[in-house]
């Protein structure tokens, strides 16, 4: 949003070029109107016309990462009456919940490899289909990481800049909502996923550990580049110059949302003779 400078009618007030909202104009001007209050003679006027506001940053809607909701049978006899609905409530498709991961066999530290855990789809939704939502993995984060990309993991299973496909309309209906727009990513697909074993190819440590997923409808942050004097760069074209995206950090001055969900698993010891790995299996 940008207004006119100020002329000799106005006495010299001046205010700031430009103000990202409506709401800062208003704030601005309530400010004036007291000056000019308190100030008795020092008035001012404020024009309200050849003001433009660029909504550039639009965003329909936030990106939210999803999982089935347990529904009662009553809900379920209530949702059966309604028309393009038989026998149950429409639900999110099934997949591994965030929290503890509790696989059907011991997830092991093994020498060849571990059995893991089997494929399944993460889902994401967000109104505004014309969003890319993309993800990334990060393992043992600490709350306030120097740089978040020092934890990036898997990603090999979750490429950082690979949009999530549509999911299947069909398998998406809905009540008295608009489209969610439900997209999916398929971690190891028909395969399993050795998490113990191959973070990118890496083992882990045995014991404890936390995964973090974070997902954004924008791309990643790009910081702006500055010289050593501290002006910014630019190209031969005269547009500013960023520097690589940094994964993990949504680029919320883009108009970003982004939603997060954590797992925690465990791996084991191939030698703990109290846990039946399968690390001979694979």
């Amino acid at each position: 949003m940008s207004a006119p400078g100020p002329t000799p009618g106005m006495l010299g007030c001046t205010g700031p070029a430009a103000a990202p909202s409506t709401r800062g104009r208003m704030a601005a001007l309530a400010l004036v109107v007291s000056g000019v209050v308190s100030g008795g003679l020092g008035g001012c006027i404020i024009p309200d016309s050849d003001i433009d506001i660029e909504d550039q940053f639009v965003n329909k809607g936030a990106v939210r990462l999803v999982e089935p909701t347990p529904i009662t049978a009553r809900a379920d006899a209530a949702c059966d009456e309604l028309p393009g609905v038989s026998g149950r409530c429409p639900n999110q498709p099934d997949t591994v919940p965030s929290g503890l991961i509790r696989p059907d066999n011991p997830l092991c530290v093994c020498t060849q490899g571990d059995l893991g855990l089997g494929g399944f789809d993460i889902f994401v939704e967000d109104p505004d289909a014309d969003d890319d939502i993309i993800g990334a993995f990060f393992l043992d984060m600490p709350p306030d990481p120097d740089n978040v990309q020092d934890y990036l993991s898997y990603t090999n299973q979750l490429p950082p800049e690979e949009p999530a496909p549509l999911f299947r309309a069909s398998d998406s209906l809905t009540i008295e909502r608009p489209d969610p727009n439900l997209r999916a990513w398929a971690i190891a697909g028909q395969s399993r996923w050795d998490l113990c074993n191959d973070n990118d190819a890496v083992k882990l440590a045995v014991g404890l550990h936390q995964l973090r997923l974070i997902v954004t409808d924008r791309p990643w942050y790009r910081p702006q580049s500055f010289d050593a004097a501290g002006r910014p760069i630019l190209d031969e074209d005269g547009n500013l110059v960023f520097g690589n995206p940094v994964v993990g950090m949504p680029d919320l001055k883009a108009g970003a949302t982004y939603d997060t969900t954590d797992y925690v698993f465990e791996c084991h010891d191939e030698e703990d003779e109290e846990v039946e790995c399968s690390c001979d299996v694979v």
